[in-house]
């Protein structure tokens, strides 16, 4: 199954501006998107920066509103599947990127961590 990872436009200014800030530059750097084990569901969402020569042949790189992603593509197949990354900025509190799994994600109730696809195929 091809999966896809897409940031909104939203999200994509956001995550241009932090490769600004940080003098990041955005045409030779990627944003990773992955997954680590915790939160009630089993596991949360990250992301970081990442440079060319950190890309490697386990990865699937995407674009999405011009800026380029890279996620380990074990973990897009078993963990993350197909998703969208939204950025909401509506108060100090609740402030921060969104992850939405297209395909029928099994996000906890506090929507900090979700259940792999892996796992959700299985029931």
């Amino acid at each position: 199954m091809a999966y896809e990872i897409r940031l909104t436009e939203k999200a994509a200014a956001v995550v241009r501006e932090a490769f600004q800030a940080e003098a990041v530059d955005s045409a030779a750097s990627y944003l990773r998107i992955g997954a680590h084990p915790g939160g009630c569901s089993g596991y949360k969402f990250d992301m970081d920066y990442a440079s060319a020569s950190q890309v490697t042949p386990g990865d699937e790189v995407f674009e999405s509103n011009g800026v380029k992603l890279v996620v380990d593509r074990e973990v897009l197949n078993d963990v993350l599947g197909s998703l969208e990354i939204d950025f909401q900025g509506s108060s100090l509190v609740e402030q921060g990127f969104k992850f939405r799994q297209i395909v029928d994600g099994g996000v906890c109730g506090c929507g900090e961590s979700f259940t792999p696809i892996k796992q959700q195929r299985k029931s």
